[in-house]
């Protein structure tokens, strides 16, 4: 009898949860754990130590500047997941959803599809230099990053 990959099972309850409450929601959420998880966990632990970022409680400090925003679609594994633009506003829009507790801001509006191509399409060289220069602008205007 052959077995199946243990990413079967968690893809068939990821769109079987009642925590999804649409059709895009689940279709977000299997993408998140399809293309996203893998470095960023189920929880949105990361790894910081090995520089794979937590979205725990603080994803949100992102999407409530532009260019912390902007740099949520651009991150290496979303650009290179091979999901459309319409896909990867959805899952980003659902990880500053289900990640941002207190952080989330009181005015986030979803990622559009022309949102998410410019975005995508406008990628900055550095990702990494520019995620820490915006953790110390997100530092200096007060919110609590890691």
């Amino acid at each position: 009898m052959q077995r199946l990959p243990a990413i079967v099972f968690l893809a068939a309850a990821a769109c079987s949860t009642p925590v999804a409450a649409d059709d895009s929601e689940r279709r977000a959420r299997l993408d998140y754990i399809l293309h996203c998880s893998g470095c960023h966990d189920m929880d949105g632990s990361g790894h910081p130590a090995k520089g794979i970022p937590s979205f725990q409680n603080q994803v949100g400090y992102f999407a409530a500047v532009p260019e912390g925003r902007a740099m949520l679609m651009q991150v290496p594994g979303l650009l290179s997941s091979g999901l459309s633009d319409e896909r990867s506003a959805a899952v980003t829009t659902w990880i500053v959803r289900q990640f941002s507790g207190p952080s989330l801001p009181a005015d986030f509006k979803p990622y559009t599809t022309a949102e998410a191509r410019h975005y995508r399409e406008t990628r900055p060289v550095d990702i990494t230099a520019t995620r820490n220069r915006l953790y110390r602008q997100i530092a200096e205007a007060g919110y609590p990053v890691k």
